[in-house]
């Protein structure tokens, strides 16, 4: 299947306008809790499907931010058209999946510790995905002028990369910001962009080059709110991840 990057940007316009007016759409927005424990043994999962006509991904969450919760994690279906067909991408012919992000930040009875959220975390665990950011320059057409990764209320938000140890890597997204209180939507806008791995040239057969069968059915991510001090943040992210992904494998 091929997508002209000016159809894309038509069909994005029309789906955003599809969610802005649809009560239904509204009415089945879920609640998710996240915060930065990364020693939690808790993690609410999101499935985000692929808008195969808009070709992109579109997500609304109600998020409640509890620092005592740990990071949700999102597994995003595979690109697929809108009759359903998996989406060939070749890592020779980059071709970037938009992410559309609003997250309402609301509070619940019994939670206390709901704070505003300052700084976002996410990482992509599925091997040969990194992430495309407003900006790049490798797609100047992907984000519409003057986009930025985090937006509130719609609108583009002040952000910067915070300085903790090293910089993020490709598969990586950190951002700080000024805070954004409950009753406010955070907006995220970036994109999936699938590079290839050495044994994997092509995502959505389901087989690596040499024709082993290989699951490509999602990519994995995991994202939260407030990180923890400076100095334990490298270690959380090597150590503590691991551990999540196979706590969540076994289930």
């Amino acid at each position: 299947m091929l997508c002209t990057t000016r159809h894309r940007r038509v069909a994005l316009v029309a789906c955003l306008a599809v969610i802005a007016t649809a009560p239904t759409a509204r009415a089945q927005i879920i609640t998710v809790t996240a915060g930065a424990n990364l020693d939690a043994d808790f993690n609410e999962v999101v499935e985000v499907p692929y808008a195969g006509f808009a070709g992109a991904y579109f997500l609304q969450v109600n998020l409640v931010h509890n620092p005592s919760a740990g990071p949700m994690f999102k597994n995003f279906q595979s690109p697929v058209s809108d009759t359903g067909a998996p989406i060939l991408l070749d890592a020779l012919q980059p071709f970037a999946q938009p992410l559309w992000e609003d997250f309402q930040l609301i509070a619940l009875p019994g939670i206390p510790t709901n704070t505003p959220v300052a700084d976002w975390h996410e990482e992509i665990f599925t091997d040969g995905w990194e992430w495309v950011l407003p900006g790049d320059e490798r797609f100047p057409d992907l984000f519409s002028e003057g986009q930025s990764l985090i937006n509130r209320n719609g609108e583009p938000y002040p952000w910067h990369v915070p300085p903790h140890g090293d910089a993020p890597g490709p598969n990586q997204v950190w951002a700080a910001f000024p805070a954004i209180t409950q009753d406010n939507t955070l907006g995220i806008h970036k994109a999936l962009l699938w590079v290839g791995t050495d044994g994997n040239r092509v995502w959505g057969d389901d087989q690596l080059d040499d024709g082993t069968p290989y699951d490509e059915s999602s990519i994995r991510v995991w994202e939260y709110p407030t990180i923890p001090e400076p100095g334990t943040l490298s270690l959380a992210l090597t150590a503590t991840a691991i551990g999540l992904l196979r706590r969540q494998r076994r289930q």
